[in-house]
């Protein structure tokens, strides 16, 4: 029988190791974390996140560019014009084309939401010509209300713009809403006085 002593081997953890091997290796492990390629891994991110950046405010600017052009095709910015006039016996105004200052505007009127007439703004406007907005009189519109019953009312009044090659009609509101109200004694009054007291000028 062997009663020689056997040596048992186990693992010596960084904590159990004597305190005058244990600075080394931290030391040693410290220095793992600023290795070189630890720099340039950190110096990697920083430019992914860069080109990320770039990458979405490109995206950006597309969706922008995109925006512009389809709203300069499908709407016109040059469209200039006011309802001067609304009440229980008309609806008048004018509107111009500055793009084309010497085009008739096509116009309809909705009272309340629902389409009343479409005309064509042709009538005499000299205040508009010499406010410099036409080379010519002829850019008002004056429209009849039709027989209303006694309540409050918004007449409004759309320009009409055809794109994309006259395939879509678009309808741009021309000026501000007007309210107005219609009693029986003003329907059946023939009486113009202060019809044009509230005149936008041009």
């Amino acid at each position: 029988m062997n009663d020689a002593p056997r040596e048992l081997s186990r693992s010596v953890d960084i904590d159990d190791a004597p305190k005058h091997i244990r600075p080394s290796v931290i030391r040693n492990r410290d220095a793992s974390t600023n290795h070189p390629s630890d720099r340039l891994s950190k110096q990697s991110r920083l430019r992914l996140a860069h080109a990320l950046i770039a990458k979405s405010l490109l995206e950006l600017a597309f969706v922008i560019a995109l925006a512009t052009i389809f709203y300069y095709q499908t709407f016109n910015p040059y469209f200039r014009g006011a309802v001067d006039v609304a009440d229980a016996r008309r609806v008048a105004g004018w509107v111009v084309d500055e793009r084309t200052p010497a085009a008739r505007v096509e116009v309809q009127l909705y009272i309340n939401g629902r389409f009343v007439s479409s005309d064509v703004a042709a009538e005499a406007r000299p205040d508009v010509r010499l406010a410099g907005r036409a080379g010519d009189d002829w850019h008002g519109f004056n429209f009849g209300t039709p027989p209303l019953p006694n309540g409050s009312y918004e007449a409004r009044v759309y320009a009409m713009h055809e794109s994309g090659g006259g395939l879509r009609r678009v309808s741009q509101l021309i000026g501000q809403p007007r309210r107005f109200q219609v009693e029986a004694s003003a329907v059946s009054s023939g009486d113009d006085a202060g019809v044009n007291a509230g005149r936008e000028r041009p």
